[in-house]
Protein backbone atom coordinates (compact mmCIF):
# COMPACT_ATOMS: atom_id res chain seq x y z
CA UNK A 1 0.00 0.00 0.00
CA UNK A 2 1.42 3.41 -0.99
CA UNK A 3 1.97 6.41 1.23
CA UNK A 4 -1.13 8.26 2.34
CA UNK A 5 -2.04 11.05 -0.09
CA UNK A 6 -3.13 13.93 2.15
CA UNK A 7 -6.10 16.08 1.20
CA UNK A 8 -4.90 19.52 0.14
CA UNK A 9 -7.66 22.10 0.09
CA UNK A 10 -7.23 24.55 -2.78
CA UNK A 11 -8.95 27.90 -2.30
CA UNK A 12 -11.07 28.91 -5.27
CA UNK A 13 -10.99 32.14 -7.24
CA UNK A 14 -14.24 33.97 -7.99
CA UNK A 15 -15.26 35.22 -11.42
CA UNK A 16 -18.57 35.42 -13.26
CA UNK A 17 -20.38 33.87 -10.29
CA UNK A 18 -18.17 30.82 -10.56
CA UNK A 19 -15.72 29.19 -8.14
CA UNK A 20 -12.73 28.24 -10.27
CA UNK A 21 -9.13 27.08 -9.87
CA UNK A 22 -6.32 27.08 -12.43
CA UNK A 23 -5.39 23.52 -13.38
CA UNK A 24 -1.70 24.24 -12.71
CA UNK A 25 -2.33 24.36 -8.95
CA UNK A 26 -4.12 21.02 -8.98
CA UNK A 27 -1.47 19.33 -11.10
CA UNK A 28 1.35 20.60 -8.88
CA UNK A 29 -0.32 19.19 -5.75
CA UNK A 30 -1.03 15.85 -7.45
CA UNK A 31 2.55 15.48 -8.67
CA UNK A 32 3.81 16.23 -5.14
CA UNK A 33 1.81 13.30 -3.76
CA UNK A 34 -1.30 15.05 -2.47
CA UNK A 35 -4.95 14.87 -3.41
CA UNK A 36 -6.20 18.35 -4.34
CA UNK A 37 -9.72 19.28 -3.26
CA UNK A 38 -11.24 22.49 -4.60
CA UNK A 39 -12.92 24.51 -1.83
CA UNK A 40 -15.77 26.50 -3.43
CA UNK A 41 -16.43 30.00 -2.14
CA UNK A 42 -19.04 30.33 0.56
CA UNK A 43 -20.11 32.82 3.18
CA UNK A 44 -21.39 30.02 5.43
CA UNK A 45 -19.22 29.93 8.54
CA UNK A 46 -20.16 26.33 9.30
CA UNK A 47 -19.10 25.25 5.82
CA UNK A 48 -15.73 26.94 6.13
CA UNK A 49 -15.18 25.35 9.53
CA UNK A 50 -16.03 21.99 7.96
CA UNK A 51 -13.47 22.57 5.21
CA UNK A 52 -10.84 23.30 7.83
CA UNK A 53 -11.70 20.21 9.88
CA UNK A 54 -11.46 17.86 6.89
CA UNK A 55 -8.36 18.95 4.99
CA UNK A 56 -4.75 18.12 5.86
CA UNK A 57 -3.17 21.14 4.16
CA UNK A 58 -4.26 24.37 2.47
CA UNK A 59 -3.08 26.00 -0.74
CA UNK A 60 -4.18 29.64 -0.90
CA UNK A 61 -4.22 30.63 -4.56
CA UNK A 62 -3.64 33.87 -6.42
CA UNK A 63 -6.19 36.32 -7.74
CA UNK A 64 -7.37 39.92 -7.51
CA UNK A 65 -6.73 42.72 -5.05
CA UNK A 66 -7.65 42.68 -1.38
CA UNK A 67 -9.82 45.41 0.13
CA UNK A 68 -7.48 47.80 2.04
CA UNK A 69 -10.18 48.32 4.67
CA UNK A 70 -8.87 45.11 6.25
CA UNK A 71 -5.69 46.93 7.27
CA UNK A 72 -7.28 50.31 7.93
CA UNK A 73 -6.75 52.15 4.64
CA UNK A 74 -9.03 53.68 2.07
CA UNK A 75 -9.04 52.47 -1.51
CA UNK A 76 -6.70 54.49 -3.76
CA UNK A 77 -7.37 54.98 -7.49
CA UNK A 78 -4.50 52.68 -8.49
CA UNK A 79 -5.95 49.76 -6.53
CA UNK A 80 -8.09 47.18 -8.26
CA UNK A 81 -11.74 46.54 -7.47
CA UNK A 82 -11.80 44.13 -4.53
CA UNK A 83 -14.25 41.26 -4.12
CA UNK A 84 -15.73 41.31 -0.61
CA UNK A 85 -17.07 37.81 -1.17
CA UNK A 86 -13.65 36.33 -1.86
CA UNK A 87 -11.85 38.48 0.70
CA UNK A 88 -14.11 37.33 3.52
CA UNK A 89 -13.95 33.73 2.34
CA UNK A 90 -10.14 33.64 2.10
CA UNK A 91 -9.60 35.31 5.46
CA UNK A 92 -12.14 33.10 7.23
CA UNK A 93 -10.68 29.97 5.63
CA UNK A 94 -7.12 30.85 6.63
CA UNK A 95 -8.13 31.63 10.22
CA UNK A 96 -10.13 28.41 10.49
CA UNK A 97 -7.23 26.22 9.38
CA UNK A 98 -4.79 28.24 11.46
CA UNK A 99 -6.76 27.39 14.61
CA UNK A 100 -6.32 23.71 13.74
CA UNK A 101 -2.58 23.94 12.95
CA UNK A 102 -3.15 22.94 9.32
CA UNK A 103 -0.08 23.71 7.14
CA UNK A 104 -0.55 26.50 4.60
CA UNK A 105 1.19 27.51 1.37
CA UNK A 106 0.09 30.91 0.07
CA UNK A 107 0.84 31.93 -3.51
CA UNK A 108 0.72 35.56 -4.71
CA UNK A 109 -2.59 36.88 -3.34
CA UNK A 110 -2.54 33.88 -0.97
CA UNK A 111 0.59 35.20 0.72
CA UNK A 112 -1.05 38.61 1.07
CA UNK A 113 -4.15 37.03 2.63
CA UNK A 114 -1.93 35.31 5.23
CA UNK A 115 -0.29 38.61 6.09
CA UNK A 116 -3.55 40.54 6.39
CA UNK A 117 -5.13 37.77 8.48
CA UNK A 118 -2.29 38.10 10.99
CA UNK A 119 -2.63 41.87 11.29
CA UNK A 120 -0.14 42.83 8.59
CA UNK A 121 -0.60 45.33 5.79
CA UNK A 122 -0.29 45.52 2.00
CA UNK A 123 0.85 48.10 -0.48
CA UNK A 124 -2.25 48.70 -2.58
CA UNK A 125 -0.06 49.66 -5.51
CA UNK A 126 3.71 49.47 -5.17
CA UNK A 127 4.28 51.93 -8.01
CA UNK A 128 2.05 54.59 -6.44
CA UNK A 129 3.09 54.05 -2.82
CA UNK A 130 6.84 53.39 -3.03
CA UNK A 131 9.08 56.27 -4.02
CA UNK A 132 11.91 54.45 -5.79
CA UNK A 133 12.55 52.71 -9.08
CA UNK A 134 10.94 49.27 -9.14
CA UNK A 135 11.12 46.21 -11.33
CA UNK A 136 8.25 45.29 -13.62
CA UNK A 137 6.40 43.00 -11.22
CA UNK A 138 3.49 42.53 -13.62
CA UNK A 139 5.58 41.31 -16.53
CA UNK A 140 4.18 40.33 -19.92
CA UNK A 141 6.38 37.23 -20.18
CA UNK A 142 4.78 33.77 -19.98
CA UNK A 143 4.02 32.66 -16.42
CA UNK A 144 6.53 29.83 -16.75
CA UNK A 145 9.38 32.22 -17.54
CA UNK A 146 11.56 33.68 -14.76
CA UNK A 147 12.07 37.44 -15.03
CA UNK A 148 14.06 38.40 -11.95
CA UNK A 149 15.81 37.01 -8.88
CA UNK A 150 14.80 36.76 -5.24
CA UNK A 151 17.28 36.78 -2.38
CA UNK A 152 16.28 34.31 0.34
CA UNK A 153 17.32 34.97 3.93
CA UNK A 154 20.21 32.80 5.16
CA UNK A 155 18.94 30.13 7.54
CA UNK A 156 15.32 30.51 6.42
CA UNK A 157 13.16 27.47 5.76
CA UNK A 158 12.83 28.52 2.13
CA UNK A 159 16.60 28.77 1.66
CA UNK A 160 16.91 25.29 3.16
CA UNK A 161 14.17 23.86 0.93
CA UNK A 162 15.67 25.28 -2.27
CA UNK A 163 19.27 24.74 -1.20
CA UNK A 164 20.19 28.26 -2.31
CA UNK A 165 19.81 31.89 -1.28
CA UNK A 166 19.30 33.15 -4.85
CA UNK A 167 16.27 32.07 -6.81
CA UNK A 168 14.93 32.93 -10.27
CA UNK A 169 11.20 33.70 -10.15
CA UNK A 170 8.32 35.40 -11.90
CA UNK A 171 5.77 37.71 -10.26
CA UNK A 172 2.42 39.01 -11.46
CA UNK A 173 1.18 41.62 -9.00
CA UNK A 174 0.99 45.26 -8.09
CA UNK A 175 -0.04 44.74 -4.47
CA UNK A 176 2.70 43.52 -2.14
CA UNK A 177 3.26 42.73 1.52
CA UNK A 178 4.39 45.76 3.53
CA UNK A 179 4.12 44.39 7.09
CA UNK A 180 4.22 40.55 7.22
CA UNK A 181 1.97 40.36 10.29
CA UNK A 182 2.15 38.51 13.63
CA UNK A 183 4.51 35.57 13.65
CA UNK A 184 5.70 36.06 10.08
CA UNK A 185 9.15 37.09 8.91
CA UNK A 186 9.95 38.43 5.45
CA UNK A 187 12.48 35.93 4.07
CA UNK A 188 12.52 36.74 0.35
CA UNK A 189 13.25 40.05 -1.36
CA UNK A 190 13.56 41.15 -4.97
CA UNK A 191 16.48 43.41 -5.97
CA UNK A 192 14.21 46.46 -5.67
CA UNK A 193 13.34 45.65 -2.04
CA UNK A 194 9.83 44.23 -2.54
CA UNK A 195 8.85 41.43 -0.15
CA UNK A 196 8.63 38.20 -2.15
CA UNK A 197 8.27 35.57 0.59
CA UNK A 198 7.22 35.18 4.21
CA UNK A 199 7.31 32.29 6.64
CA UNK A 200 6.56 31.50 10.28
CA UNK A 201 9.52 30.13 12.22
CA UNK A 202 7.60 27.76 14.46
CA UNK A 203 4.59 26.84 12.31
CA UNK A 204 4.18 25.22 8.84
CA UNK A 205 3.24 28.46 7.08
CA UNK A 206 4.94 29.74 3.92
CA UNK A 207 3.88 32.47 1.50
CA UNK A 208 5.52 33.33 -1.83
CA UNK A 209 4.72 36.17 -4.20
CA UNK A 210 5.77 34.30 -7.35
CA UNK A 211 3.94 31.47 -9.15
CA UNK A 212 5.71 28.13 -8.59
CA UNK A 213 2.79 26.23 -10.13
CA UNK A 214 3.85 27.68 -13.52
CA UNK A 215 7.60 28.02 -12.99
CA UNK A 216 7.86 24.31 -12.26
CA UNK A 217 7.52 23.62 -15.99
CA UNK A 218 10.81 25.36 -16.77
CA UNK A 219 12.40 25.17 -13.30
CA UNK A 220 11.43 21.87 -11.63
CA UNK A 221 13.10 23.03 -8.39
CA UNK A 222 9.92 24.96 -7.60
CA UNK A 223 8.11 21.66 -7.05
CA UNK A 224 9.83 21.64 -3.65
CA UNK A 225 7.16 24.01 -2.29
CA UNK A 226 4.37 21.61 -3.10
CA UNK A 227 6.35 18.64 -1.79
CA UNK A 228 6.90 20.58 1.44
CA UNK A 229 3.16 21.25 1.77
CA UNK A 230 2.25 17.62 1.11
CA UNK A 231 4.88 16.34 3.58
CA UNK A 232 3.64 18.69 6.31
CA UNK A 233 0.04 17.72 5.53
CA UNK A 234 0.90 14.04 5.86
CA UNK A 235 2.24 14.64 9.39
CA UNK A 236 -0.83 16.75 10.19
CA UNK A 237 -3.12 13.92 9.10
CA UNK A 238 -1.27 11.38 11.25
CA UNK A 239 -1.40 13.69 14.28
CA UNK A 240 -5.11 14.31 13.81
CA UNK A 241 -5.72 10.55 13.70
CA UNK A 242 -3.93 10.21 17.06
CA UNK A 243 -6.03 12.99 18.59
CA UNK A 244 -9.28 11.61 17.21
CA UNK A 245 -8.64 7.98 18.13
CA UNK A 246 -7.04 8.39 21.56
CA UNK A 247 -7.51 10.53 24.66
CA UNK A 248 -5.30 13.63 24.62
CA UNK A 249 -5.12 15.07 28.14
CA UNK A 250 -3.47 18.18 29.56
CA UNK A 251 -2.92 17.55 33.25
CA UNK A 252 -2.51 21.12 34.49
CA UNK A 253 -3.89 24.53 33.49
CA UNK A 254 -4.50 27.62 35.62
CA UNK A 255 -7.27 29.13 33.51
CA UNK A 256 -9.55 30.01 36.48
CA UNK A 257 -6.76 32.32 37.67
CA UNK A 258 -7.13 34.60 34.63
CA UNK A 259 -10.92 34.75 34.34
CA UNK A 260 -12.56 38.13 34.06
CA UNK A 261 -16.13 39.01 34.92
CA UNK A 262 -18.56 37.87 32.25
CA UNK A 263 -16.05 35.67 30.41
CA UNK A 264 -17.56 32.64 28.69
CA UNK A 265 -15.11 29.79 28.20
CA UNK A 266 -17.43 28.30 25.60
CA UNK A 267 -16.20 30.96 23.18
CA UNK A 268 -12.66 31.59 21.96
CA UNK A 269 -11.02 34.03 24.35
CA UNK A 270 -8.17 36.35 23.44
CA UNK A 271 -7.11 36.60 27.09
CA UNK A 272 -6.82 32.90 27.94
CA UNK A 273 -4.69 30.11 26.54
CA UNK A 274 -7.40 27.59 27.36
CA UNK A 275 -11.11 27.61 26.64
CA UNK A 276 -13.57 24.97 25.52
CA UNK A 277 -13.57 26.21 21.92
CA UNK A 278 -9.79 25.89 21.71
CA UNK A 279 -9.97 22.40 23.19
CA UNK A 280 -12.36 21.32 20.45
CA UNK A 281 -10.33 22.98 17.69
CA UNK A 282 -7.20 21.24 18.96
CA UNK A 283 -8.98 17.92 19.46
CA UNK A 284 -7.89 17.91 23.10
CA UNK A 285 -10.05 15.41 24.96
CA UNK A 286 -9.55 16.54 28.55
CA UNK A 287 -8.00 19.36 30.53
CA UNK A 288 -7.46 19.62 34.27
CA UNK A 289 -8.30 23.16 35.37
CA UNK A 290 -7.07 23.91 38.85
CA UNK A 291 -7.94 26.19 41.69
CA UNK A 292 -4.59 27.78 42.42
CA UNK A 293 -3.84 29.13 45.89
CA UNK A 294 -0.65 31.13 46.46
CA UNK A 295 1.09 30.25 49.69
CA UNK A 296 0.34 32.86 52.36
CA UNK A 297 0.36 32.91 56.15
CA UNK A 298 -0.54 29.95 58.34
CA UNK A 299 -2.99 31.54 60.75
CA UNK A 300 -6.59 30.31 60.85
CA UNK A 301 -8.01 33.32 58.99
CA UNK A 302 -5.63 33.05 56.05
CA UNK A 303 -6.06 29.30 55.78
CA UNK A 304 -9.85 29.66 55.82
CA UNK A 305 -9.66 32.33 53.11
CA UNK A 306 -7.61 29.97 50.96
CA UNK A 307 -10.15 27.20 51.49
CA UNK A 308 -13.09 29.44 50.63
CA UNK A 309 -11.31 30.75 47.52
CA UNK A 310 -10.81 27.19 46.27
CA UNK A 311 -14.46 26.26 46.89
CA UNK A 312 -15.64 29.39 45.11
CA UNK A 313 -13.31 28.74 42.16
CA UNK A 314 -14.71 25.25 41.68
CA UNK A 315 -18.25 26.62 41.82
CA UNK A 316 -17.43 29.16 39.11
CA UNK A 317 -15.75 26.52 36.97
CA UNK A 318 -18.73 24.20 37.22
CA UNK A 319 -20.97 27.10 36.22
CA UNK A 320 -18.83 27.59 33.09
CA UNK A 321 -19.26 23.90 32.30
CA UNK A 322 -23.01 23.94 32.96
CA UNK A 323 -23.43 26.98 30.71
CA UNK A 324 -21.81 25.23 27.74
CA UNK A 325 -23.35 21.74 27.65
CA UNK A 326 -22.95 21.46 23.87
CA UNK A 327 -19.17 21.83 24.11
CA UNK A 328 -18.05 20.40 27.45
CA UNK A 329 -18.91 18.22 30.39
CA UNK A 330 -17.47 17.66 33.87
CA UNK A 331 -15.35 14.51 34.02
CA UNK A 332 -15.13 12.86 37.43
CA UNK A 333 -13.55 9.65 36.13
CA UNK A 334 -11.61 8.30 33.17
CA UNK A 335 -14.84 6.73 31.91
CA UNK A 336 -16.47 10.18 31.88
CA UNK A 337 -13.63 11.41 29.67
CA UNK A 338 -14.27 8.59 27.20
CA UNK A 339 -18.02 9.18 27.12
CA UNK A 340 -17.56 12.90 26.50
CA UNK A 341 -15.04 12.20 23.75
CA UNK A 342 -17.48 9.86 22.03
CA UNK A 343 -20.11 12.61 22.22
CA UNK A 344 -17.76 15.11 20.60
CA UNK A 345 -17.49 17.21 23.75
CA UNK A 346 -14.46 18.29 25.73
CA UNK A 347 -13.90 17.01 29.27
CA UNK A 348 -13.15 19.50 32.04
CA UNK A 349 -11.51 17.98 35.12
CA UNK A 350 -10.79 19.62 38.47
CA UNK A 351 -7.55 19.82 40.42
CA UNK A 352 -6.50 21.68 43.57
CA UNK A 353 -3.10 23.36 43.41
CA UNK A 354 -1.78 23.69 46.95
CA UNK A 355 -2.89 21.60 49.89
CA UNK A 356 -2.84 24.87 51.84
CA UNK A 357 -6.53 25.12 50.87
CA UNK A 358 -7.29 22.13 53.09
CA UNK A 359 -6.86 24.57 55.99
CA UNK A 360 -5.23 21.91 58.13
CA UNK A 361 -8.45 19.86 58.31
CA UNK A 362 -8.27 16.27 57.05
CA UNK A 363 -12.03 16.20 56.48
CA UNK A 364 -11.59 18.79 53.73
CA UNK A 365 -9.89 16.18 51.56
CA UNK A 366 -13.21 14.37 51.19
CA UNK A 367 -15.01 17.71 50.79
CA UNK A 368 -12.77 18.54 47.82
CA UNK A 369 -13.36 15.09 46.37
CA UNK A 370 -17.12 15.59 46.54
CA UNK A 371 -16.69 18.93 44.76
CA UNK A 372 -15.13 17.00 41.88
CA UNK A 373 -11.41 17.42 42.64
CA UNK A 374 -9.39 14.47 41.36
CA UNK A 375 -5.88 15.49 42.34
CA UNK A 376 -4.25 17.73 44.93
CA UNK A 377 -0.88 19.36 44.39
CA UNK A 378 0.60 18.99 47.86
CA UNK A 379 2.16 22.47 47.98
CA UNK A 380 3.09 25.49 45.90
CA UNK A 381 5.95 27.97 46.30
CA UNK A 382 6.40 27.77 50.04
CA UNK A 383 6.17 25.20 52.82
CA UNK A 384 2.68 24.48 54.17
CA UNK A 385 1.16 22.08 56.70
CA UNK A 386 1.67 19.11 54.37
CA UNK A 387 5.26 19.30 53.21
CA UNK A 388 8.31 21.26 52.21
CA UNK A 389 8.22 23.07 48.88
CA UNK A 390 10.96 23.18 46.25
CA UNK A 391 11.14 26.90 47.06
CA UNK A 392 10.61 26.51 50.80
CA UNK A 393 12.66 26.43 54.02
CA UNK A 394 12.91 22.66 54.72
CA UNK A 395 10.48 22.96 57.62
CA UNK A 396 9.87 19.22 57.97
CA UNK A 397 12.66 17.61 55.99
CA UNK A 398 9.99 16.39 53.58
CA UNK A 399 6.43 15.44 54.54
CA UNK A 400 4.75 16.43 57.79
CA UNK A 401 2.66 13.92 59.72
CA UNK A 402 -0.42 15.77 58.44
CA UNK A 403 0.90 15.47 54.87
CA UNK A 404 1.27 11.71 55.28
CA UNK A 405 -2.29 11.47 56.58
CA UNK A 406 -3.55 13.52 53.64
CA UNK A 407 -1.87 11.15 51.17
CA UNK A 408 -3.43 8.12 52.85
CA UNK A 409 -6.84 9.80 52.73
CA UNK A 410 -6.38 10.66 49.05
CA UNK A 411 -5.54 7.02 48.36
CA UNK A 412 -8.70 5.94 50.15
CA UNK A 413 -10.93 8.35 48.23
CA UNK A 414 -9.39 7.88 44.80
CA UNK A 415 -7.57 11.20 44.40
CA UNK A 416 -4.22 11.39 42.65
CA UNK A 417 -1.27 12.74 44.62
CA UNK A 418 0.56 15.51 42.73
CA UNK A 419 4.18 16.12 43.71
CA UNK A 420 4.91 19.08 41.42
CA UNK A 421 6.26 22.05 43.42
CA UNK A 422 7.41 19.78 46.28
CA UNK A 423 11.00 19.57 47.50
CA UNK A 424 13.11 16.55 46.55
CA UNK A 425 12.66 15.05 50.02
CA UNK A 426 8.92 15.68 49.92
CA UNK A 427 8.64 14.05 46.50
CA UNK A 428 10.68 11.04 47.54
CA UNK A 429 8.67 10.53 50.70
CA UNK A 430 5.33 11.07 48.93
CA UNK A 431 6.19 8.41 46.34
CA UNK A 432 7.01 5.99 49.15
CA UNK A 433 4.07 6.95 51.39
CA UNK A 434 1.43 6.55 48.71
CA UNK A 435 0.04 3.07 48.20
CA UNK A 436 -0.62 4.09 44.60
CA UNK A 437 1.29 5.71 41.73
CA UNK A 438 1.71 9.46 42.09
CA UNK A 439 1.91 12.14 39.40
CA UNK A 440 3.93 15.25 38.77
CA UNK A 441 1.32 17.18 36.83
CA UNK A 442 3.62 19.95 35.54
CA UNK A 443 7.35 19.35 35.98
CA UNK A 444 10.25 18.92 33.60
CA UNK A 445 13.72 17.33 33.60
CA UNK A 446 16.42 18.76 35.85
CA UNK A 447 19.10 17.04 33.79
CA UNK A 448 18.21 19.43 30.94
CA UNK A 449 17.27 22.49 32.99
CA UNK A 450 18.67 22.87 36.50
CA UNK A 451 15.56 24.30 38.15
CA UNK A 452 14.55 23.01 41.62
CA UNK A 453 10.98 22.54 40.36
CA UNK A 454 12.15 19.86 37.93
CA UNK A 455 12.67 16.17 38.64
CA UNK A 456 16.10 14.62 38.90
CA UNK A 457 16.70 11.39 37.04
CA UNK A 458 16.76 9.54 40.38
CA UNK A 459 13.34 10.92 41.35
CA UNK A 460 11.97 10.11 37.91
CA UNK A 461 13.15 6.51 38.19
CA UNK A 462 11.64 6.25 41.65
CA UNK A 463 8.35 7.69 40.38
CA UNK A 464 8.29 5.28 37.44
CA UNK A 465 9.17 2.26 39.58
CA UNK A 466 5.93 2.83 41.48
CA UNK A 467 3.94 3.28 38.25
CA UNK A 468 3.72 7.08 38.31
CA UNK A 469 3.99 9.61 35.53
CA UNK A 470 5.79 12.95 35.07
CA UNK A 471 3.95 15.46 32.90
CA UNK A 472 6.42 17.74 31.09
CA UNK A 473 5.61 21.38 31.80
CA UNK A 474 5.57 24.09 29.11
CA UNK A 475 6.76 26.85 31.43
CA UNK A 476 9.79 28.22 29.53
CA UNK A 477 12.10 28.51 32.53
CA UNK A 478 11.50 24.86 33.47
CA UNK A 479 12.57 23.87 29.95
CA UNK A 480 15.55 26.14 29.41
CA UNK A 481 17.64 28.08 31.89
CA UNK A 482 17.48 31.10 29.59
CA UNK A 483 13.74 30.77 29.09
CA UNK A 484 14.06 30.27 25.32
CA UNK A 485 11.96 27.20 24.58
CA UNK A 486 10.19 25.70 21.58
CA UNK A 487 8.23 22.57 20.77
CA UNK A 488 11.59 20.94 20.05
CA UNK A 489 12.75 21.78 23.59
CA UNK A 490 9.65 20.10 25.02
CA UNK A 491 10.31 17.03 22.88
CA UNK A 492 13.91 16.97 24.16
CA UNK A 493 12.59 16.75 27.73
CA UNK A 494 10.16 14.02 26.69
CA UNK A 495 12.99 12.12 24.95
CA UNK A 496 15.10 12.32 28.10
CA UNK A 497 12.27 11.17 30.35
CA UNK A 498 11.56 8.24 28.02
CA UNK A 499 15.23 7.19 28.05
CA UNK A 500 15.36 7.35 31.86
CA UNK A 501 11.93 6.00 32.84
CA UNK A 502 10.32 4.49 29.77
CA UNK A 503 7.53 5.68 27.50
CA UNK A 504 4.81 4.66 30.00
CA UNK A 505 5.81 7.28 32.56
CA UNK A 506 5.79 10.56 30.63
CA UNK A 507 3.06 13.04 29.68
CA UNK A 508 2.34 16.73 29.15
CA UNK A 509 1.00 19.25 31.68
CA UNK A 510 1.08 22.65 30.01
CA UNK A 511 0.63 25.09 32.92
CA UNK A 512 -1.25 27.26 30.40
CA UNK A 513 -2.60 30.45 31.96
CA UNK A 514 -0.11 29.99 34.78
CA UNK A 515 3.00 30.92 32.82
CA UNK A 516 3.07 27.96 30.43
CA UNK A 517 3.33 28.44 26.69
CA UNK A 518 6.28 28.22 24.33
CA UNK A 519 7.05 29.01 20.70
CA UNK A 520 5.02 26.62 18.60
CA UNK A 521 2.65 25.67 21.42
CA UNK A 522 1.14 28.77 22.96
CA UNK A 523 -2.38 27.53 23.74
CA UNK A 524 -4.50 24.39 24.01
CA UNK A 525 -5.33 24.27 20.31
CA UNK A 526 -1.59 24.03 19.58
CA UNK A 527 -0.87 20.92 21.69
CA UNK A 528 -1.12 18.91 18.47
CA UNK A 529 2.20 20.46 17.47
CA UNK A 530 3.87 18.41 20.20
CA UNK A 531 2.15 15.34 18.80
CA UNK A 532 3.54 16.19 15.35
CA UNK A 533 7.06 16.68 16.67
CA UNK A 534 7.00 13.32 18.46
CA UNK A 535 5.77 11.57 15.32
CA UNK A 536 8.54 13.23 13.33
CA UNK A 537 11.06 11.94 15.89
CA UNK A 538 10.00 8.38 15.23
CA UNK A 539 7.59 7.64 18.06
CA UNK A 540 4.79 5.32 16.99
CA UNK A 541 1.18 6.48 17.11
CA UNK A 542 0.60 4.22 20.13
CA UNK A 543 3.60 5.66 21.97
CA UNK A 544 2.50 9.21 21.21
CA UNK A 545 -0.99 8.39 22.44
CA UNK A 546 0.42 7.18 25.75
CA UNK A 547 2.53 10.31 26.17
CA UNK A 548 -0.24 12.71 25.17
CA UNK A 549 -2.79 11.30 27.62
CA UNK A 550 -2.83 7.55 27.97
CA UNK A 551 -0.26 7.32 30.75
CA UNK A 552 -2.07 9.83 32.94
CA UNK A 553 -5.38 8.09 32.28
CA UNK A 554 -3.80 4.81 33.40
CA UNK A 555 -2.72 6.26 36.73
CA UNK A 556 -6.11 7.92 37.25
CA UNK A 557 -7.89 4.64 36.52
CA UNK A 558 -5.64 2.73 38.91
CA UNK A 559 -6.22 5.25 41.71
CA UNK A 560 -9.96 5.16 41.11
CA UNK A 561 -10.05 1.34 41.10
CA UNK A 562 -8.19 1.19 44.43
CA UNK A 563 -10.76 3.50 46.01
CA UNK A 564 -13.59 1.24 44.87
CA UNK A 565 -11.90 -1.68 46.61
CA UNK A 566 -11.45 0.20 49.90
Amino acid sequence: MGAYRPLIGVSANWAEDTSRVAQAYLDAVTLAGGTPVILPLTDCTAQIEDYAARIDGLLLTGGGDIDPAFWGERLIPQSGVPSPYRDNYDLALYRAVRRRQVPVLGICRGMQVMSVAEGGSIYQDIYAQIDRTLLAHSQDAPKSEATHEVRLSPGSRLASLFGTERLSVNTIHHQAVRDPGRGFTAVGESPDGICEAIEAEHYPLIGVQWHPEHLRFTQPAHDVLFRWLVAEARVQAEAVRVHERFVVLDSHTDTPMVWTEGMNLGERQADTRVDFAKMLDGRVSATFMVAYLPQKGMNDTERREAHDTAVNTFARLRAQIDNNPDKVGLALSPDDVLVLKDEGRAAACLGLENGYALAGDISNVEKMYRLGVRYITLCHNGDNELCDSAKGNHTYGGLSSFGRAVIREMNRLGMMVDISHASDDSMRQAIDESALPVVATHSSMRALCAHPRNLTDDLLRRLAARGGVCQICLYPYFLSEGGEATVQTVADHIDHAVRVAGVDHVGVGSDFDGGGGIAGCESTDELINITKELLCRGYTADEVARIMGGNFMRVWREVEAHARRC
